[in-house]
């Protein structure tokens, strides 16, 4: 079974605060100049010709750098990542996490039951963490032989 799991704006709503915290868990010398990248930006919006007044931005991690997926990532998976481990093998992309459970027919019902639990927890986990679920874009699909398939009763 795979859950594809999507967040909404997900590099916009990185909290400053919180992921200068967690790189101090990982960075002592250098994390000086990862404050000083993510904290204190300003930006302008454009339209035509006229620009809006400056604006500080107190959260997010820039898309088109190099370094914002790694800090994304380093956020948002890593702190996760033991507990997801422990039932699940999740390949670590930036915006977009997957679930995979291997269970067998029978289990159908536990295995749904046990990732729910841990959709539960997940969800709880990024509440506390400023970041949204994007619900209308996570999907579930189980794949499995057609014999496989017809033996699972989810009536």
């Amino acid at each position: 079974m795979s859950c594809l799991l999507d967040l909404s704006a997900a590099f916009d709503t990185i909290e400053h605060n919180i992921l200068i915290t967690r790189l101090s868990s990982w960075f002592g010398s250098v994390l000086n100049w990862f404050e000083s990248y993510v904290t204190s930006r300003s930006f302008r919006v454009k339209c035509d010709k006229d620009f809006s007044s400056e604006h500080i931005s107190s959260c997010g991690v820039f898309q088109g750098s190099v370094l914002g997926p790694l800090l994304f990532v380093m956020y948002t998976i890593l702190p996760q990542h033991t507990y997801l481990l422990t039932f699940f093998k999740p390949p670590l992309y930036a915006d977009n996490t997957q679930l995979f459970l291997s269970f067998h027919p029978r289990n159908f019902d536990s295995s749904i039951a046990h990732l729910q639990t841990a959709l539960q927890q997940i969800f709880s986990w990024m509440s506390a963490n400023l970041l949204t679920l994007n619900s209308s874009k996570t999907e579930f699909l189980i794949i499995g032989l057609k014999q496989q398939l017809s033996k699972i009763d989810n009536s």
